[in-house]
């Protein structure tokens, strides 16, 4: 996909927003005790859906998905609210069907995992019950199409800081993070693990990007286009020991942020490593070959 480097967004910065709104929602970090709420004080971070070879998925961190309460304590639940009030788990043994188990990337060798990224699998009923009603839709990985990184200049994120909600007695409300992104990574390449970006936010002393994990990255296009290359992993506020590519220093105001490649390629290679699809085997690739 050839295009044009596009670095003024701001006519479109609402376009842009309302479409990756509906890719992400808040995760909030539960205790599983019973008839137990979520409110402002509710850890939480970002979760992304993903259609991949028609089948949908919800993807956030590793280090989201395996959250414990405290030294000792078990792991959180990472849990999704619906329009109704009602709670959707993912967890193993729940009686919540609905979703299922966040599944971490290991490496095939060692079992250890390689990735800070987890994935479970949804079902219809989930997609329709919950999704539907909240106008949430996936990035679709079947209509991807991989772009030329030396025309990139522009990327954002969207996602949900977790020292940015409110709540009343009936509802908790989670502001969307919009950050302008410069690609900092040399030579980026589909074939890369990770990348870094940086992030600049007059104003924004003393903000976290906590809440952010799992998020989306997007590479921005004039024609109001956008395609999601990376998640993020990890994000830290401006330090001014720490320099950009070019040499400059970071100030109070800037961010970086650390995020993981992602193309069709690679997410199939995720779906294998956390067993939700079979990786394929040696007869199967001869089978295809056409002699």
């Amino acid at each position: 996909m050839k295009d044009v480097p596009y670095d003024d967004i701001s006519e479109l910065v609402s376009h842009y927003e309302s479409a990756a709104s509906t890719h992400c929602e808040p995760v909030y970090l539960m205790r599983g005790h019973a008839n137990e709420k979520h409110d402002a004080n509710t850890e939480s971070a970002t979760l992304t859906y993903v259609k991949f070879e028609q089948k949908m998925y919800a993807l956030t961190c590793a280090h989201v998905a395996d959250a414990r309460g405290g030294e000792g304590s078990t792991n959180l639940i990472p849990t999704v609210w619906g329009t109704s009030g009602k709670g959707f788990a993912f967890r193993s043994g729940s009686k919540n069907v609905l979703a299922g188990e966040f599944k971490a990337i290991v490496d095939a060798q060692n079992g250890r995992q390689r990735l800070d990224i987890a994935i479970a699998p949804l079902s219809e009923e989930f997609v329709h019950l919950h999704m539907a009603d909240k106008g949430k839709a996936p990035i679709d990985m079947d209509d991807w199409e991989e772009l030329d990184w030396s025309v990139v200049r522009t990327c954002a994120t969207w996602g949900y800081p977790n020292g940015q909600k409110s709540s009343s007695d009936t509802t908790v409300s989670a502001s969307l993070l919009t950050a302008i992104l410069d690609v900092q990574s040399q030579q980026m390449s589909f074939e890369r693990d990770e990348f870094l970006l940086a992030s600049t936010l007059p104003g924004a002393e003393g903000i976290s990007l906590s809440g952010l994990s799992g998020s989306a990255v997007y590479c921005l296009h004039k024609d109001g286009k956008m395609t999601a290359v990376g998640i993020i992993y990890e994000g830290s506020p401006g330090d001014p020991s720490s320099k950009k590519s070019d040499g400059s220093f970071y100030g109070p105001s800037d961010f970086h942020i650390k995020a993981v490649v992602l193309s069709r390629k690679k997410f199939r290679s995720w779906l294998e490593s956390s067993g939700l699809i079979m990786r394929p085997q040696a007869s199967d690739i001869e089978a295809t070959v056409d002699l």
